[in-house]
């Protein structure tokens, strides 16, 4: 009896429950207090900030990134429904809506807006902190190839009530540099006005396999529009000349790395090296007043003194195959004439097998073999024929002069890579756009005058090196092979940068040693980081 009652005490306590749930609102309509009328704006914005919403994809730490802004304005909606806060609130829309303007990937910018007014009021003023943070420090992590995560930064309140040009407040951010201020202007430029078309073509160099190659270019050139189906063969040499000198690279009919490379690279790839170029300039450290500046990509040389542009210089670096690397140092040696200890790998690979072929080009050339102890050898004495690369147990020098493999002047750095700016007998190399020719040095053009120019900007206090740019020059003419140390080292920075910009325009450059290949990845990854 007591089981039969207890049972049906049981059962009516269920239907009561049961009855009370069905005839109150939800549990997930109690919680909904976007939908209360009866609260106000300022408590919903403080209860979305405190306790969150399914409709606001922001975890905790980063809404209480949002906490103090609104905390400021005792949570206040700065977006109202006048029609001066939704001008405002428009135009900050369109601006975040169009990141890669700015040299932002389109993963950071804001997402469609879909939500709650407040939800999205929120939304955007998140979104204008992390574009401003951005914009100020950078998002790619260069070291470990990724995107950093976003990060909130407090703006002033005053950019949310008044009427600002919100495309132009995004383009005063960063550096103050005006390197960077063109860049930004002129990548603003360049997306508002270009296609961005995906279209590339993987191509074959002719030394792989050469039937493959042209059929392929054939089929690029007429993608590209610089040729049709009845173009013959004289046609599609032209006018793959027409194309290397549009990318600025040597118009020689070939369809060698380079070639090959450029034909890969799309308007929209060329977007993605822009923005890894800005944020290049982002980041880069504060640079003295005095220092030597060599982009890879774009084969030059600048020479700042006293926080000024005093010279550039074209500069041919290594062959696509042979990689100049990027460093920082300091130039804290000048030497005249200077003699070349040829590097083992050159010595092996390409004097050895030369002198299998003749026995005097060490002498054609002005150079000398040393065995042990620098003991100088006759090259005569030597059974070349019968020597491999894997045995060759001797060091080889070439004589000062104008033969020399460094030419009449040098710059010396330290670096784990042995490489150092010099001069050079092929002189006529320098008149080539695409200057991918050494084995890893940077050889520079008229490097007399920069070594003249070293020494006049070669100070400490009233000091001075006792070297003038006039005892140089004499050094030079006698032939006479001197070191030359500095008063103060010159910091020197050898950078990878494939899009620059001077006051008129932005330019690009290959990316010829494809250094940034795993960064476009990420860019066509949308990480969002």
């Amino acid at each position: 009896m007591k089981v039969y009652i207890h049972f049906f005490s049981s059962m009516m306590l269920s239907m009561v429950f049961f009855y009370s749930c069905a005839s109150n609102p939800s549990a997930e309509s109690k919680k909904d207090f976007l939908t209360n009328q009866q609260i106000p704006d300022s408590k919903k914005i403080k209860l979305l900030l405190e306790q969150g919403h399914p409709s606001l994809s922001l975890p905790k730490e980063e809404r209480q990134k949002l906490y103090q802004l609104y905390q400021n304005s005792g949570f206040q909606p700065f977006f109202d429904s006048t029609t001066q806060s939704e001008q405002i609130q428009q135009r900050w829309t369109n601006s975040l809506s169009k990141a890669m303007y700015f040299g932002l990937p389109e993963s950071r910018k804001l997402p469609e807006l879909k939500g709650h007014r407040l939800v999205n009021e929120l939304l955007i003023n998140y979104y204008i902190g992390t574009t401003i943070h951005d914009l100020d420090s950078g998002f790619i992590d260069f070291e470990k190839k990724r995107f950093k995560p976003k990060k909130f930064q407090h703006f002033p309140i005053n950019w949310l009530v008044s009427h600002q040009n919100t495309d132009s407040l995004c383009l005063t951010r960063g550096p103050a540099d005006s390197n960077y201020r063109y860049f930004a202007k002129h990548l603003y430029h360049f997306c508002d006005t270009a296609t961005l078309a995906s279209l590339s073509f993987q191509l074959t160099t002719e030394k792989e396999d050469r039937n493959l190659a042209w059929k392929q270019l054939q089929s690029g050139l007429k993608g590209l529009g610089y040729i049709d189906a009845n173009t013959d063969s004289l046609g599609i040499r032209a006018a793959l000349k027409n194309y290397q000198r549009t990318q600025n690279l040597n118009p020689d009919g070939r369809i060698g790395k380079a070639t090959v490379i450029a034909f890969g690279q799309s308007q929209q790839e060329q977007l993605y090296h822009a923005q890894i170029s800005l944020d290049r300039l982002r980041q880069a450290p504060v640079k003295p007043k005095k220092y030597v500046s060599i982009n890879l990509p774009s084969f030059d040389l600048q020479f700042i003194a006293d926080g000024s542009l005093k010279a550039t210089h074209r500069v041919i670096i290594g062959k696509i195959e042979h990689p100049t690397p990027e460093l920082s140092s300091k130039i804290y040696q000048i030497v005249s004439l200077p003699y070349w200890r040829v590097p083992s790998s050159i010595a092996k690979n390409e004097i050895l097998p030369a002198l299998k072929r003749n026995p005097n080009y060490l002498e054609k050339e002005h150079m000398r073999i040393y065995g042990a102890a620098k003991k100088e050898i006759d090259p005569k004495t030597v059974n070349w024929k019968n020597m491999g690369s894997n045995s060759f147990p001797y060091t080889i020098e070439q004589d000062p002069g104008p033969w020399n493999s460094l030419g009449l002047i040098k710059f010396e750095f330290s670096n784990q890579f042995s490489v150092y700016v010099h001069d050079t007998p092929s002189r006529s190399l320098f008149r080539q756009n695409f200057r991918s020719f050494s084995h890893g040095c940077m050889r520079a053009d008229d490097p007399i005058e920069l070594g003249k120019l070293f020494l006049t900007h070669d100070k400490i206090g009233k000091k001075t090196n006792e070297v003038t740019p006039d005892s140089l020059q004499s050094l030079i003419d006698s032939s006479f092979h001197q070191k030359i140390p500095l008063l103060q080292a010159i910091p020197i920075f050898v950078t990878y940068q494939t899009v620059t910009s001077d006051r008129n325009r932005l330019y690009f450059h290959l990316d010829l040693y494809r250094r940034e290949q795993d960064l476009i990845a990420l860019f066509r990854s949308k990480n969002n980081g």
